[in-house]
């Protein structure tokens, strides 16, 4: 066998193991405040460019009742020129020292879950948090 095609499969062996390593480290997504609103929109309507990617978003914590009448929080944001908002839901177990409608800041990944709405079996997106804390307005 020639050297230089063994040579040349071992770098290509080399950057493939390289490359699937440092694709397994999970990077934060920063999302800028003046495009929340925009982004959250474009997951709904791209999800899969955002699954199973990790995000730091800043937004409002907004109430809400599912069909049993639990309560649930989402992560929410104003459109910049009009009134219309949108928001994913937090799956977070904890908002002691929280209230509704408190600016917050939340870490997380964003998946898709299933569940129940007037009925009908739905999927949504849900961000499976790692961190939220309440900020200063």
């Amino acid at each position: 066998m020639n050297k230089n095609v063994i040579a040349i499969s071992a770098c290509a062996l080399l950057l493939t193991g390289c490359g699937a390593q440092e694709s397994s480290v999970q990077e934060m997504q920063y999302i800028k405040s003046a495009v929340t609103y925009e982004t959250i929109q474009d997951m709904y309507a791209n999800p899969d460019n955002y699954l199973g990617k990790t995000f730091h978003i800043v937004g409002t914590l907004y109430p809400a009742t599912d069909d049993e009448g639990e309560k649930f929080y989402s992560v929410y944001a104003k459109e910049t020129q009009g009134d219309e908002g949108i928001g994913i839901e937090l799956d977070w177990n904890d908002y002691t020292g929280l209230e509704d409608y408190d600016k917050i800041t939340v870490e997380g990944t964003l998946e898709r879950t299933s569940g129940t709405h007037d009925g009908q079996k739905i999927e949504y997106l849900i961000l499976r948090v790692s961190m939220l804390e309440k900020r200063d307005q």
